[in-house]
């Protein structure tokens, strides 16, 4: 569901013109031929390994900047730079799960789990309290061990940095609605990582 949603807001570009847009400052407007690149290198800011730790259970999250990846939409081509990324959720000592190793493949960009275009400034809806600087990515998750029907999950990431230590905070939440078929029962309702805020540390 994520990849399909992605393709959607991929599709959403209208018109056709061969030039550079800035994912943060343009309208995406542009379709054949266009770049919609990081063009203040904001996703810089989030690459590396980041890692939430509370007691025995622990968050670890790798993200990593993908420059100028290709889109073919019949005979229209669109190049984009991403954010993509896996992560590790340990669990009272249990490892939960660990897609980190999908990093050292050479995948499609949207075959990542975690995968980002989308960077917000103070002027978004999801940014309402962001300083002038501020940004946020917005990232489409995926739980390979969980499909869920109708429900797909959100990460917003926004840099958090306090007493020096690089710091990230992530908003994580369900968006979408999930449904069920008459007459089953769901063998899960949530994903394998908790919905929540989480404040994690660089690596």
């Amino acid at each position: 569901m994520k990849k399909v949603l992605f393709i959607i807001i991929l599709l959403w570009f209208g018109t056709k013109a061969q030039t550079i847009k800035s994912l943060y400052d343009d309208e995406y407007a542009a379709v054949d031929g266009a770049y919609y690149k990081d063009t203040h290198n904001d996703f810089d800011n989030f690459t590396g390994t980041w890692k939430y730790t509370s007691g025995t259970t622990s968050l670890t999250i790798t993200l990593q900047k993908k420059t100028m990846v290709s889109h073919e939409f019949g005979s229209d081509t669109i190049f984009q730079d991403m954010l993509v990324g896996e992560y590790k959720y340990i669990e009272n000592g249990i490892m939960k799960i660990n897609t980190l190793p999908q990093l050292s493949l050479d995948l499609d960009p949207l075959e990542y789990n975690i995968t980002a275009i989308t960077i917000v400034g103070p002027n978004s809806q999801y940014c309402l309290n962001c300083g002038p600087n501020d940004r946020k990515i917005l990232s489409f998750f995926t739980d390979p061990d969980r499909d869920i029907l109708g429900m797909l999950g959100q990460m917003f990431f926004q840099r958090a940095d306090s007493g020096g230590v690089q710091k990230l905070k992530l908003e994580f939440r369900a968006a979408g609605n999930r449904m069920v078929e008459v007459g089953t029962t769901p063998p899960y309702t949530s994903y394998t990582v908790p919905f929540g805020e989480y404040i994690l540390v660089k690596q």
